[in-house]
This record gives C-alpha cells, structure tokens and sequence, in this order.
C-alpha cells in the first residue's frame, strides 16, 4: 500500500497529520530520522574578548549554543548525508546595565540568525561588558541536542466504539466534540476517532472493553511535528523523508557489492 498524507492542522510553528499505509518501524524511523538526521546551524564554539558578567564563560558559552539558528532550506543541501562545512559568525558587544538577548547578535550571513530574538543570554550591571565571537555550523542531533530542528511524537489513529446502551452517552459526544474529534453517529452506536488524544472519564471505564472498545486503525499513525524555528515544519518533514530515501539507497548499494 502507498503511504497516504492527510493533514489535520498546520501552524506557524507545528503540524500535524495522518499518515496511512507505513508499520511502526516506518514511523520510528521518521520520528528519530527528524530529530537526529535533519541538520541545522547551531553555535559549536565561543571565543571571548571580554566577560565581566556574573556567569562564567561557560554557561554563556551553552546558552548562546541553545539558540535556535535560521538555517536556509535553499542555500544547503540538507537533505544530502554529508553535511556543507560553512561557518558562520556571530559577534556580541554589550556593556551594562541591562539584558542580553540573542537578538543582540550580529551575524555575518543574513541568512543564519537567531530564530528569536528575545532569548535572555545574561543580565549585566553597570559597567559589566560582555564581547565575544560565536562560530555557527551545520550539525545533526545526534551529535549533540542544540542541532535537532524541533520535536516530534507519533500515535496510533485509533476509533472508540461507544454503545448506546451506556448511560449518558451524549456526555461523551459532547466531550469528543468539543476537543474537535471526528463523531459519527449510527443507530447502535458513536464512532469517535482520536485524531488527538481523548480520555474517558471514570465513571465510564466500567464499560470498557465491553460497550466502550477501542479499535485500532491498521497501518495509521497521527504525527505531530513542532520546529524550533531554524526551519519550516513542513521542510523538516520533507528533509527527513528524503533523508531516509538517501539512507535506504545507500543500504541497497552495499547489499548489492557484497552480493557481487
């Protein structure tokens, strides 16, 4: 069966959607393939001119490496399994009193830049300086957490086949309903599909598994994919899927020299 994509809600910043005719090792492979393949920029090294502030170099050196980079999509072949070797530089020169946030970076490249410009960095008092170049580059998560693109969590697309026969059972209609869940209604029963997650309230788990079942839709799986902004959501989930493509291409080859 061809996998099938249907999306449920797009934001900004995260999407969500079905995807039919995959297994569970497809879909973990998707899951981790996003959060340890997809590369984006991330400071790796901090070199300090002036620290006057109350935090040691270090820390500082973490923060501004846990700021998410905007990484060009157009620009990079990210998709590709061997990673560009570009650096880009960020410079910072503050001086107290006041706070120090990402935006005060400047970077070099226009196109790789703090996602949000409002991260605190350090609070200086008056008279405290702070003056240091941070060195941004292409990684994956594996490596290290400050390059996974965002988040991403899987579950199966379930129905919940509810009797009629249960008392108050429109109390459960309207609960499906109001967290925006599918409900059909036929004559013997309600259908609702969790499309997101849905829980019973207690005074119905005494018919589950008898008037209340869960059925679970073969070969689905509703994703949800958040970015921490380096780059589009629906990029990750295209890089990723391309990614694995590579991968799979890869693994063919070598299967097939070895049979040669």
């Amino acid at each position: 069966m061809e996998p099938k994509f249907q999306i449920l809600e797009k934001r900004e910043d995260s999407i969500k959607f079905i995807v039919e005719g995959i297994d569970v090792p497809f879909a973990n492979a998707l899951r981790r393939t996003i959060l340890a393949d997809v590369p984006t920029f991330a400071v790796d090294e901090v070199e300090f001119f002036e620290n006057d502030s109350a935090l040691f170099d270090e820390i500082i050196a973490h923060r501004i490496g846990m700021i998410p980079l905007t990484t060009p999509v157009e620009r990079f072949s990210l998709d590709a399994l061997e990673l560009d070797d570009y650096t880009v530089t960020l410079s910072l020169e503050a001086e107290g009193p006041g706070m120090v946030y990402s935006g005060d970076m400047k970077s070099d490249d226009e196109g790789v830049k703090p996602a949000n410009p409002n991260i605190p960095i350090v609070k200086l008092a008056e008279g405290q300086r702070l003056t240091l170049n941070a060195y941004a580059k292409l990684g994956r998560g594996k490596d290290h957490a400050k390059w996974q693109p965002g988040f991403v969590y899987y579950k199966y697309l379930t129905k919940i086949h509810v009797s009629k026969e249960v008392p108050d059972w429109k109390e459960l209609k309207e609960l499906a309903e109001r967290r925006g869940l599918p409900v059909e209604e036929t004559e013997g029963e309600l259908i609702i599909t969790t499309i997101k997650a849905f829980y019973l309230p207690r005074k119905f788990e005494a018919y589950e598994g008898d008037k209340i079942r869960e059925e679970v839709v073969p070969n689905a799986f509703v994703f949800t994919v958040e970015t921490n902004g380096e780059l589009p959501v629906e990029e990750i989930v295209s890089i990723a899927l391309k990614i694995l493509m590579r991968k799979s291409d890869r693994f063919i080859n070598e299967l097939h020299k070895l049979a040669d």
